[in-house]
């Protein structure tokens, strides 16, 4: 049996980075998908973006740093084989089978393409195993992974939108100490797509390849000691998040364009954006746009800009020193088929 997985990137709205401190989040996906492939085979092997490794003993499968896909790979692997599925009977801690994964997402670069590779990994290894769990918890069990065996200080805003595809909004209320007992709730993932037809955004990637996991450490740790202004700092986003989703769906543009332009003044305030961003981000308003923000990844990475002319705007950016232009496109969330 072969499985092929499926998945795609993301682009954040308004509302990120709250998804780290229990806000809410409006998000898209985009048209470049991260997909893999899972195999039976005689030796356990790990073929992911170029990286290609036969891992022959347990300690084969401990962090590298140099190879940081095919840790993700690894990543999926260990926690996999120590996890309760294996106490159920479900999946054999010594078995083998092969992995292929690629992606056409700009990796590291702000649009989820770590974490969507990760999890087109984690389904298709689940589904070998014939494992099936729903949605949520599969969202869930990715961000598990990311933080615990990555060390990847992120929120919960990309394993969802991975997930579920489409034009959401994320809220994540109640999720902010990052717990996994009973009494924390799963994120509501309302469905937007229906009601925006209509999406006048660009995304315009810098370049700059940067993880931000361990940017956002930090300020998360901060937060954590109560540090007043970005615990107030960072529920205002949450409520950013919110009433963007109301103005989205009212297509009332340029409040849209106002409250993206506070999201991003506090973010950077909070945690810093990164003159990569900073450089996009004001060559974006000088040219008009109505707002514009980070959408991911730190220090580098990926903005977002409103606009009526979203193409026009995607040229102002190239001229401005742009690598990529992004389109949101809501497109299906994480697929499984097996052959």
């Amino acid at each position: 049996m072969m499985v092929r997985v499926t998945a795609p990137g993301r682009g954040g709205i308004i509302g990120n980075p709250s998804d780290i401190y229990g806000g809410t989040v409006v998000s898209c996906t985009i048209g470049e998908r991260a997909d893999a492939t899972v195999s039976s085979s005689p030796r356990l092997i790990f073929d992911i973006y170029g990286d290609y490794q036969v891992i022959q003993t347990v300690e084969e499968l401990e962090f590298g740093p140099d190879n940081h896909y095919l840790d993700v790979g690894k990543a999926v692997w260990r926690y996999l084989r120590k996890s309760s599925y294996v106490e159920k009977g479900l999946i054999d801690p010594d078995a083998t089978f092969h992995v292929r994964a690629q992606s056409n997402i700009p990796l590291m670069s702000g649009c989820a393409g770590s974490t969507s590779m990760l999890m087109v990994i984690l389904a298709g290894t689940l589904a070998h195993f014939d494992v099936r769990i729903e949605r949520h918890e599969l969202a869930e069990l990715g961000r598990r992974i990311e933080r615990r065996e990555l060390g990847v200080h992120c929120g919960y805003q990309d394993q969802y939108m991975i997930v579920f595809g489409g034009l959401n909004c994320v809220d994540l209320r109640d999720k902010e100490n990052h717990a996994d007992g009973s009494e924390t709730p799963y994120a509501t993932v309302e469905p937007l797509a229906h009601d925006v037809p209509h999406l006048p955004f660009i995304l315009a990637n810098s370049g700059v390849r940067r993880h931000s996991g361990q940017f956002h450490a930090g300020p998360r740790h901060e937060w954590e000691q109560g540090d007043l202004a970005r615990v107030n700092g960072f529920n205002r986003i949450g409520q950013l998040g919110r009433l963007g989703k109301k103005a989205l769906v009212r297509g009332d543009w340029e409040l849209l364009g106002e409250l993206m332009n506070e999201n991003h003044a506090l973010a950077r305030e909070l945690t810093g954006v990164g003159e990569p961003n900073e450089r996009l981000i004001q060559a974006a308003l000088d040219a008009g746009a109505l707002g514009a923000k980070l959408s991911g990844a730190g220090r580098g990475g990926t903005i977002i800009a409103l606009h009526e002319d979203p193409a026009w705007m995607g040229e102002q950016l190239l001229a401005a020193g742009a690598e990529r232009l992004i389109k949101l496109v809501p497109s299906p969330g994480l697929t499984v088929e097996c052959s």
